[in-house]
């Protein structure tokens, strides 16, 4: 068995969320890439991300207080068929990506909110602090990815209502393959995931009226002819999914519906104290605008917000987002 040796590029936006990825997406081959970077050997790599671009995300499920079973982390045989027998993969301990990711992550905040009261603690190892909830490692740590499939995953038993405002995650990494002939990939060998109870702002909100967006080209508003500015005349589904006890990933929207590029990893934090809003994303230039709202009501789970990005071409979006359901 070999290990190809690749530097590690941690990607800028670390802020991802896990949706939740099915047997048949990697069977099918929509979320996966080969990865045999001409060796000619089956290679064996994580999955944290369904696009490969970074190996952290945050596993946001429900409050319950009963134990459960819970897929972690993706182990993915990148071939051009199944597998053609049972591969059995140990997952072993790893702190180190662990802290490599928070210094990406909350550095990265810190850097963009100017408060780092709004991120006290970084995310730590399961078991590796006092008062961490309990779990158990399915199978030690081995994952097996079965004869006629393309993935397997690590498993835990635990209770998600014991995670609730606690910064836990599972830093694993490959260790070995059992059977002989796989490649361990060199720069998805290894998966950071924060396993969080759903905070309350969680949840489907109706976003855009009241509200509008405003595209500037050289420091001049773009004509009416741009489609993706204006007032918004339609509610539009956006979901907040939790990422930390105050945090949400966030993915704003055009006038007419279609999704904003340019500021991947936006996401919201609440200050539960003031119920204050502050925006920030892995594009650096976007935050609050100054002087405008951006908070949220508990009464009537309403976000009211404000915010922009760019420089001679600047975008703003104010718009409301309430609370439907959860998602």
């Amino acid at each position: 068995m070999k290990k190809i040796k690749i530097k590690l590029v941690l990607a800028a936006a670390l802020l991802t969320v896990f949706a939740g990825c099915k047997d048949a997406d990697f069977d099918s081959y929509k979320i996966q890439s080969v990865d045999s970077h001409g060796n000619g050997g089956f290679v064996i790599s994580t999955a944290a991300t369904a696009t490969g671009s970074s190996e952290f995300y945050a596993n946001a499920v429900d409050a319950v207080t009963t134990e459960g079973e819970y897929q972690m982390i993706p182990v993915l045989l990148n071939a051009t068929d199944v597998a053609s027998q049972d591969i059995h993969v140990t997952m072993v301990p790893d702190p180190e990506s662990l802290d490599v990711t928070n210094h990406a992550l909350f550095d990265k905040i810190d850097a963009v909110t100017g408060d780092t009261t709004l991120h006290p603690e970084n995310y730590y190892v399961q078991g590796g602090s006092a008062g961490t909830p309990a779990f158990t490692l399915i199978d030690n740590g081995v994952v097996t990815i079965p004869k006629g499939s393309s993935v397997g995953y690590m498993k835990i038993k635990t209770i998600p209502s014991d995670y609730f405002g606690k910064q836990v995650a599972y830093s694993y990494k490959i260790s070995s393959v059992q059977e002989p002939g796989f490649i361990i990939s060199g720069n998805h060998d290894f998966a950071v995931i924060a396993f969080i109870a759903k905070n309350p702002y969680d949840g489907t909100y109706a976003y855009g009226p009241p509200g509008k967006v405003e595209r500037f080209t050289a420091g001049t508003q773009n004509p009416a002819s741009d489609n993706l500015q204006g007032t918004f005349t339609t509610a539009y589904d956006v979901k907040l999914i939790t990422t930390g006890f105050t945090t949400l990933a966030f993915s704003p929207l055009w006038a007419n519906g279609g999704g904003v590029g340019g500021i991947d990893g936006t996401y919201i934090t609440v200050d539960p104290a003031t119920n204050l809003v502050t925006m920030a994303s892995g594009n650096p230039t976007l935050k609050n605008i100054p002087g405008e709202t951006n908070k949220y009501d508990p009464a009537t789970k309403t976000f009211t917000l404000a915010f922009g990005w760019g420089t001679a071409n600047k975008r703003t979006i104010r718009c409301t987002m309430v609370y439907k359901g959860p998602r």
